[in-house]
């Protein structure tokens, strides 16, 4: 009998596979999902829009039929929407998969992709499992400095990776620092500008809208995963130059986003009262949070987003404390794997959620 060794490359065999938030610790407490308060996936408390489960309920005819490759309903409301042609436009399963996408695409084997230390985990794990190099500027109170980026930009620097709000600290850079950025990076190097957070961000004064950006060296992404509720079918966008979207076409998979998630993406759209309710739910409940940590004096970093980063002495501690929400049937988000191993972050919940959350923080904080 042959033995056939299978090589694996070396960037590959050093990947840790993903862990998600929301991970029951096997062993510990034999319980399902379902009875957690899950505060640590940056999820919509409120599910889904009515809209888009009414579409899911009809999209059981098209499940023989392949999807739209062009994605041409969903991508032609975006256009009237957003006021771009259709042409700068494309949709994906989901922003990670554009993510891989633009690194495929415009950049190769060996090239540095930029980004900065405590961001979105998923540049991490694009970058190096398509074998290019990784480097991270470091970040200034857990937030993005922009300087740092441009002084960390190497020959052979390709793309830069911007997350604003930044996911996991929620920390928010602003509009003025955004555009001298923009006017000092060299146009060959690819911006990417990630806005999964834009519906909340858009609230505050300052905020970097990415739809009022026209630039030959900008892409900008968005989800539908976070205020419209559709995580778990995986769907997003981005927009840019009609040259650089034409390229991603060329990289993509053919038949992504499916024809469920097109059809549901679209009725989302159309529910501009729960994207309302969505984020009144989300500024109160930010709000709530925001009060107890300012009453307990503890560290935290000022949110944009749908979370909140507490900061702890150490990674001791912050571990304790996902450790005893846990055994309070709260799930919160470790942070160690982005970078800030004393950070925990917590989504924003239901009023019912936050009445129970809070309670426990408070007690459990107390301590700290």
């Amino acid at each position: 009998m042959l033995n056939i060794m299978i090589k694996i490359p070396e960037y590959i065999q050093n990947l840790t596979p993903y862990k998600p938030g929301n991970k029951l610790k096997q062993g510990k407490i034999k319980k399902t999902i379902t009875e957690f308060i899950n505060l640590a996936s940056n999820e919509n408390p409120l599910g889904a829009s009515p809209k888009a489960i009414e579409a899911l309920k009809e999209t059981t005819k098209y499940l023989s039929v392949y999807p739209d490759v062009g994605a041409t309903e969903l991508i032609s409301h975006l256009s009237e929407m957003l006021d771009k042609p259709e042409q700068k436009i494309i949709a994906g399963s989901g922003s990670d998969a554009i993510i891989g996408d633009i690194i495929k695409a415009f950049s190769d084997y060996g090239d540095d992709v930029l980004t900065a230390e405590e961001t979105f985990i998923g540049y991490f794990v694009n970058v190096l499992k398509l074998g290019r190099k990784l480097i991270k500027a470091p970040m200034k109170n857990h937030q993005y400095d922009l300087d740092s980026l441009l002084n960390s930009i190497t020959p052979k620097t390709r793309i830069i990776f911007l997350s604003n709000p930044n996911n996991p600290t929620g920390s928010m850079f602003f509009k003025k620092e955004f555009d001298e950025f923009l006017n000092k990076v060299p146009k060959d190097i690819l911006i990417v500008y990630d806005e999964a957070y834009s519906i909340y961000a858009a609230l505050h004064d300052g905020y970097p809208d990415g739809l009022y950006y026209e630039q030959d060296n900008l892409i900008v992404i968005r989800t539908f995963s976070k205020s419209h509720g559709l995580a778990g079918i995986r769907i997003g966008f981005a927009f840019g130059p009609q040259k650089l979207i034409s390229t991603l076409y060329k990289v993509k998979l053919p038949f992504e986003p499916n024809s469920i998630a097109q059809r549901v993406a679209l009725a989302a759209l159309t529910d501009f009262d729960f994207i309302f309710q969505t984020i009144k739910l989300n500024t109160i409940s930010l709000e709530r949070m925001v009060n107890l940590f300012d009453e307990l004096k503890l560290n935290y970093i000022k949110p944009y987003a749908n979370f909140v980063m507490l900061i702890f002495d150490n990674e001791e501690k912050a571990k304790n404390f996902v450790d005893d929400c846990y055994e309070s049937n709260i799930l919160v988000r470790h942070l160690s794997p982005f970078g800030v191993p004393n950070g925990v972050r917590i989504s924003t919940g239901t009023h019912t959620q936050m009445d129970y959350a809070i309670d426990v923080f408070r007690k459990l904080l107390r301590k700290k």
